[in-house]
């Protein structure tokens, strides 16, 4: 992996065009398209499980995760943007079991081999959505109201074709920091050095975010599948934070 080239754009922020063609340009980075093309012209996945949700073919799974993230509710809101196999899942609701956890992921394998996890270890507070989260949060979630935000281990997306696909852009920068509540955080980890410092720049460059590289790659969480693995080998890792500053109250 190390010896691969990470792409780095032109300009900061590459679909900096006029909105038409912005708004092509981010249908292009969803991983399998618009949720209303594929409720037009795609197939239902036949997904199963205690925990995992289909909001694209399933509208009453989408209304479900709009009433999960209900602002009235007191609990502490977490996202997860890429669980894969619900390891750290796990992991995290058993030490916070009175918080909300709300996990994305774009592969129905991993939702259905994380749902089987999750059942074995007896979670009770957390829900997997079989949908991409940059398109779905914006429809279930209101602004502002949003405790945490986990993106660990990111695909890199190494070809520059491909770069647009990346998770953390200018626009999903500017997207989590409106999504967090004040003091709320944006935690990402990967085993990239590269994608932490693209990470780090991009959130650097939104004002909203007072961001730090954390001495603890770990972060003081629960380790996920992927970081057992680079302890294993002897593989370092990062972790960059973005803490949401208070919002300014205008007369």
């Amino acid at each position: 992996m190390a010896m691969r080239k990470f792409q780095i754009l032109d300009t900061p922020n590459a679909l900096a065009t006029d909105p038409p063609d912005a708004q092509r340009q981010r249908a292009k980075a969803l991983i399998g398209g618009s949720i209303e093309k594929r409720r037009a012209h795609g197939t239902p996945s036949p997904l199963k499980g205690r925990y995992v949700v289909d909001p694209i073919f399933r509208v009453q799974d989408e209304d479900l995760l709009r009433a999960y993230c209900d602002p009235t509710d007191k609990r502490r809101l977490v996202v997860e943007i890429g669980f894969q196999l619900g390891r750290f899942v796990a992991g995290y609701c058993a030490l916070h079991p009175d918080e909300r956890f709300l996990g994305f992921e774009v592969r129905r394998k991993f939702c259905e081999e994380a749902d089987e996890w999750l059942q074995q270890h007896g979670v009770e507070n957390a829900v997997l959505a079989l949908v991409d989260a940059r398109e779905m949060l914006p429809r279930v979630l209101v602004p502002g109201t949003l405790d945490e935000l986990f993106v660990f281990f990111p695909d890199p997306w190494w070809k520059l074709r491909h770069v647009k696909k990346r998770l953390i852009s200018p626009e999903f920068v500017a997207d989590a920091a409106g999504w967090l509540r004040d003091g709320g955080r944006l935690l990402l980890k990967t085993d990239v050095s590269d994608y932490a410092d693209w990470a780090e720049e991009e959130f650097r460059r939104q004002p909203a975010f007072e961001v730090t590289r954390l001495q603890d790659p770990s972060a003081g969480l629960p380790p996920t599948l992927r970081e057992r693995r680079c302890g294993l080998r002897g593989e370092p890792t990062w972790a960059v934070q973005a803490i949401r500053r208070p919002r300014i109250e205008h007369p």
